[in-house]
C-alpha cells in the first residue's frame, strides 16, 4: 500500500512538472527571432549581440568544453552522411529527392550568411525531415588561428541565423578544415553546442564517377563513420586588421573576387551525379544512414562530465539534461495538442492556403519575365538604371516603401514618368501584429494613390522569411505577394567591381537562360559601385535572355517582324495581368479527363494476352533486338515486335519527335520552328528537373504538341552488365511502378487539362530511355495505363553533330528512301537538349525546302501528330493502314 501511494505521488508530481513546463517553457527559455525582415548584413540584420555577450561571459566563468563527435563505436553497420554548406536551390532540392527517393537520413551544416540569402533552400531541408546544424558564419577554414572573441561572434551570429530561419537551435557545430583546439572547444560550449563534429570521410566528386568507383569508395567505408560531402568550397579564413575590433570575412573587402579553389569549379550537375552514385552503393551494401547526433552517445571521443539539474542555477536550467528531456517531452505534447485543434503548424515560407504562397515564379507561358528594383536612397544609381532601362525598352516594377516615400518623392516621380510599375515594399518588425501589419499596407497603397496617381495591388518583402501572418494579411487584402526567383544581390557582392563577377557566382555554368515567368530582382542601394546594377540589368539580358530566342543570319527578330521568338522583359503585374497566358499550377485535376487520369486496369491485359498486345502497341527500331537492348523475350517472340519503326499509314506523312529536357534556350528555338512551319510534334520528356519549370513544359503542350512520357531519370530498362556481358534490369518492378507513375504525375499536374481542338495534348505514349525495352518493363507499362511504346525509325543522335550539313544529312536519310520517296509514317528522334546545338536549323531548312515543293511533288511530305494516328484500335503488327 505505501508502495502504491509513493508511486502515485511520483505520477502526480511528474505531471504537474509537465503540466508546468507546457504552460511556462517560455519563461525559461528566450524567445526565438530577430530582426530578419530587414537583411542588409549580419551586424544588422540577426542582432546576435546579445547571445555573444552571453556566451564571452560563460567562457570566464567555465572551462567546459564541447564534445568531438568523430565516428561511432556502436559495432551497428550504420553511417552518418552530412551535406557541409549550401549549393542553388534546385540543385540541393535534387539531393533531398534523392535522399527520399533511397531513404537515407543526412545531416546539413549551413553557413548563416547563405542561410540568410536564401531560407527557402534551408527551410525545403527542415521540411524533408532532416537535420539542420551549424556550419559557423560563412565556413572558413582553419579557424583555430582566430582570436577567440572572433570565433564566438562568428558561431553566435550564425547560430542567431539558422534559429530564426528554422525556428529551433542547432545543437552540433561543424568547423570546415579546421583543428578543434581547447579554446575552440570552450567557445564552441559557451555558445551553445554540446558537440562539434569531425568527420573522417570525404567525398571526392570527381573520383565518383561511376557506380564501379562508388561501389569500391563505400567498400572502403567502416561502420559507423561519418562520411561528408561539402557543396560548398573552401572560403578563405578572416584576415585581421589592425585597429579594427569587428572586421567581417576577408571576401567582404576584396575589391575583385578571387579564384576559388579547383572544387569551386566542379558542376552542380557532377555533385548530383555522383551523390547518386553514393547512395545507390550505400543501399547495395546494406549500409543504414543515421543522423550526426545519434552518434554521440558511443562516438569514439569520451563525454565530459555533465552538471545536472539541481546544481544549476534557474538561469541556467535551459542547459541541463533533465530539463532538456522535460522541455522535449512538453513540446511534443504541446504540439499534439494544437495539431489537434488547430491543424498542422506551417514553417516560414509555407502556408496551408496555397493561394497566399509568394510568387516567385508566374505561371505563365507569355515568353516574358520580369525585373523588380528596390532601394531609392543612392539617386545617382537610380538614374543609371533608368537610362539603361529606357535603352533597352524594358519596362519593370520598382518596389517602394513608405519612408522611401516620404524622402525621395521626386525619384518616384521619375520612376513613374518613365512608365514603370510600382509596388509596395513592407518590412514587417518580429513579431508584428496582422493589424499593424494591414495598417501599413492600406497607409502605403492610400499615400501612392493620393500624392503619385498610382494604385497597386502587389506587395514585396524584400529581405528575409515571408511570415504567415504576412501572408494571410497580404491575401485578405487582395494583393499579390511578390517574391524573385534569382536575387542578383547577395550580401558577398557588395564590393565587387564587376558584373561578370556576380554573374559567376548568381548563375553558374548550368543556368544557360532565364525563363518564362520569372522574375529577377536587384537592390539599387547596395553596391558600392554606382554603375554596377545598370552593367548587372543589361548583360543578364544579353546573355541569359537574348540568347533564348532564334536567331540567324536568314531569319532574326532585329529583321524579321513575324520571327516572335524573342522573350520580353514586362512589369510583374501586366504579366499576372495577360489572363490568355495565365495558368494554374498544379492542374485542377477536376478538370482532366477520366481516360488521362485511370490506371490501366481497364485494359485488361494479363499474361495470356500480353505478347500479343504488346506487338499492337510497340513501335520499335532497327536496333532494338534480342541480342541487343531487349531482354526477357525468347527469340520467336521478338519475331512479333516492330523492329521498322514507322506508323502504318498510306500517306506521305512524318513525325516528328523530341527527347529528354532542356533550357528555354534550346526548346523556345524548337518550338519556333515548328511554329514557323505550321507542324506539329511530339517531346517525349524527360521529367526529373521538369517542375523547376513548368511553364516551359506548358508552352509545349499549349502550342498544340503532344506531350509523352521519357520517364523520370532516364533510366534504361536494360543495360549490358560490364562485368558478365550480359543484358540485366536497371530496377525490379516496384522501383519502376514508382518511377513511371512519379513521371507520369508530374506531367498530368501541368498539361492534364490542355486541350487543343478539343484533343488533350497528354498522351499514355512512353519513349524508353536509350530505347531499349525488357518484357518486365512493358508490362509495367501496361499495368500502368501507358498505351504506346514508341521508338522510332531514325535515331539522329543530333547532340553528337558536328555542324548543320551533317545532320541536315542523318534527318534527310530518316525521312526519305535511297530513292527519293518519303518514308511513310517515318518517326524522326530528336532532342531537345542545350546540347542538341543545330537541331533547331537543321530542322528548319529541313521544312523549308519541303514547303517550297508543289503539292504534287510526290516527295513532299506533311508532318504529323502521333496521337491522330495512334488511336484505338491502331495495331502496329496490321500492314491495314487506318489512315
Amino acid at each position: 500500500m505505501k508502495n502504491k501511494i509513493i508511486v502515485s505521488s511520483l505520477v502526480l508530481f511528474i505531471g504537474a512538472c509537465l503540466i508546468g513546463i507546457f504552460f511556462f517553457k517560455d519563461f525559461f527559455i528566450a524567445p526565438t527571432g530577430g530582426d530578419y525582415c530587414n537583411i542588409t548584413d549580419i551586424e544588422s540584420s540577426y542582432n546576435a549581440e546579445a547571445e555573444i555577450a552571453q556566451a564571452l561571459a560563460k567562457m570566464k566563468s567555465s572551462q567546459d568544453k564541447a564534445t568531438v563527435i568523430m565516428r561511432s563505436n556502436s559495432g551497428q553497420r550504420r553511417i552518418a552522411i552530412t551535406f557541409d554548406g549550401l549549393t542553388d536551390g534546385t540543385s540541393m532540392q535534387q539531393i533531398l529527392d534523392l535522399l527520399k527517393k533511397h531513404n537515407v537520413k543526412a545531416t546539413f551544416f549551413v553557413d548563416g550568411m547563405q542561410t540568410a540569402e536564401d531560407p527557402q533552400t534551408v527551410v525545403n531541408i527542415k521540411k524533408a525531415g532532416h537535420k539542420i546544424e551549424n556550419y559557423s558564419l560563412l565556413g572558413i577554414s582553419k579557424m583555430e588561428t582566430l582570436p577567440v572573441e572572433r570565433v564566438v561572434k562568428d558561431f553566435s551570429r550564425a547560430q542567431k541565423i539558422i534559429k530564426v530561419i528554422t525556428d529551433q537551435e542547432p545543437n552540433l557545430l561543424k568547423c570546415n578544415d579546421t583543428n578543434y583546439t581547447d579554446q575552440l572547444l570552450q567557445a564552441a560550449k559557451a555558445c551553445g553546442f554540446n558537440s562539434v563534429v569531425k568527420s573522417d570521410v570525404f567525398l571526392n566528386v570527381k573520383q565518383m564517377n561511376s557506380l564501379l568507383a562508388a561501389d569500391t569508395f563505400v567498400g572502403k567505408l567502416k561502420p559507423g563513420s561519418i562520411l561528408s560531402v561539402k557543396l560548398k568550397p573552401n572560403t578563405e579564413k578572416i584576415v585581421n586588421e589592425s585597429g579594427k575590433t569587428d572586421l567581417r570575412p576577408a571576401i567582404d573587402k576584396q575589391p575583385g573576387l578571387k579564384e576559388l579553389p579547383q572544387e569551386a569549379n566542379l558542376g552542380e550537375k557532377e555533385t548530383i551525379a555522383a551523390v547518386e552514385r553514393l547512395l545507390i552503393a550505400i543501399s547495395k551494401a546494406n549500409y543504414t544512414t543515421a543522423y550526426v547526433e545519434d552518434f554521440a552517445a558511443d562516438s569514439s571521443m569520451q563525454n565530459p562530465v555533465k552538471t545536472t539539474f539541481f546544481q544549476n542555477s534557474i538561469n541556467n536550467v535551459k542547459e541541463s539534461i533533465h530539463y532538456s528531456f522535460f522541455i522535449k517531452i512538453a513540446s511534443f505534447l504541446q504540439e499534439e495538442f494544437t495539431s489537434l485543434f488547430i491543424g498542422r503548424t506551417a514553417y516560414a515560407a509555407e502556408s496551408v492556403n496555397s493561394e497566399v504562397q509568394e510568387i516567385k515564379v508566374i505561371s505563365t507561358t507569355e515568353p516574358a519575365l520580369s525585373y523588380t528594383f528596390g532601394g531609392l536612397a543612392n539617386e545617382t544609381v537610380v538614374n543609371d538604371v533608368l537610362t539603361r532601362l529606357h535603352r533597352l525598352g524594358i519596362k519593370a516594377t520598382f518596389f517602394v516603401a513608405e519612408v522611401e516615400m516620404k524622402k525621395y518623392p521626386e525619384t518616384l516621380r521619375r520612376i513613374i514618368e518613365n512608365g514603370h510599375e510600382i509596388g509596395i515594399a513592407i518590412r514587417p518588425k518580429d513579431g508584428e501584429t496582422a493589424d499593424e501589419t494591414r495598417s501599413t499596407i492600406l497607409r502605403d497603397s492610400k499615400k501612392l494613390q493620393e500624392q503619385f496617381g498610382v494604385a497597386t495591388n502587389l506587395v514585396k518583402q524584400p529581405w528575409g522569411a515571408v511570415s504567415d501572418t504576412t501572408k494571410e494579411v497580404i491575401f485578405s487584402l487582395g494583393y499579390k505577394l511578390i517574391g524573385q526567383s534569382v536575387n542578383v544581390v547577395q550580401n558577398k557582392h557588395k564590393d565587387y567591381t564587376s558584373a561578370n563577377q556576380v554573374m559567376a557566382e548568381i548563375f553558374g555554368k548550368s543556368m544557360l537562360s532565364l525563363a518564362r515567368g520569372q522574375i529577377v530582382h536587384f537592390r539599387m542601394d547596395y553596391y558600392a559601385n554606382d554603375r554596377l546594377v545598370g552593367d548587372l540589368a543589361e548583360i543578364i539580358k544579353q546573355r541569359k535572355v537574348d540568347n533564348i530566342a532564334y536567331a540567324t543570319f536568314y531569319d532574326n527578330p532585329a529583321n524579321n517582324l513575324s520571327n516572335d521568338s524573342q522573350y520580353t522583359i514586362k512589369p510583374v503585374g501586366e504579366i499576372l495581368n495577360n489572363t490568355r497566358f495565365i495558368y494554374r499550377y498544379p492542374v485542377d485535376l477536376t478538370t482532366v479527363s477520366a481516360h488521362l487520369k485511370n490506371d490501366g486496369s481497364e485494359q485488361m491485359i494479363d499474361t495470356h494476352n500480353f505478347l500479343a498486345e504488346a506487338s499492337k502497341r510497340y513501335i520499335g527500331n532497327r536496333d532494338v533486338n534480342d541480342n541487343n537492348n531487349m531482354l526477357g523475350f525468347s527469340k520467336m517472340d521478338t519475331r512479333r515486335l516492330d523492329k521498322s519503326g514507322l506508323i502504318h499509314t498510306k500517306d506521305n506523312v512524318i513525325f516528328i519527335t523530341f527527347d529528354d529536357w532542356g533550357t528555354d534556350a534550346s526548346v523556345n528555338k524548337i518550338l519556333y520552328v515548328l511554329r514557323k512551319h505550321n507542324v506539329p510534334a511530339t517531346f517525349f520528356i524527360l521529367t526529373h528537373n521538369v517542375v523547376n519549370n513548368p511553364n516551359l513544359l506548358r508552352t509545349i503542350a499549349m502550342q498544340g504538341h503532344n506531350i509523352g512520357d521519357h520517364s523520370d531519370k532516364h533510366k534504361p530498362m536494360v543495360v549490358r552488365d560490364p562485368k558478365t556481358g550480359k543484358q540485366v534490369n536497371t530496377q525490379d518492378k516496384e522501383e519502376y511502378i514508382q518511377e513511371l507513375a512519379t513521371s507520369y504525375q508530374k506531367l498530368l499536374t501541368i498539361t492534364g487539362d490542355v486541350n487543343v481542338n478539343g484533343k488533350p495534348m497528354l498522351t499514355k505514349f512512353f519513349r524508353p530511355p536509350t530505347l531499349a525495352i525488357s518484357k518486365m518493363g512493358i508490362e509495367v507499362l501496361f499495368e500502368t495505363g501507358y498505351e504506346f511504346i514508341v521508338s522510332g525509325s531514325c535515331n539522329t543522335n543530333d547532340y553528337r553533330a558536328k555542324n548543320v550539313p551533317q545532320l541536315e544529312k542523318i534527318i534527310e536519310d530518316g525521312v526519305y528512301t535511297e530513292n527519293g520517296e518519303v518514308r511513310k509514317g517515318a518517326i524522326l528522334v530528336l532532342h531537345m537538349l542545350d546540347s542538341a546545338a543545330y537541331t533547331a536549323i537543321a530542322l528548319d531548312i529541313l521544312l523549308t525546302a519541303n514547303e517550297a515543293k508543289a503539292d504534287s511533288d510526290p516527295s513532299k511530305f506533311k508532318v504529323g501528330r502521333l496521337s491522330d494516328y495512334l488511336i484505338d484500335g491502331y495495331s502496329q503488327i496490321s500492314r491495314k493502314s487506318l489512315k
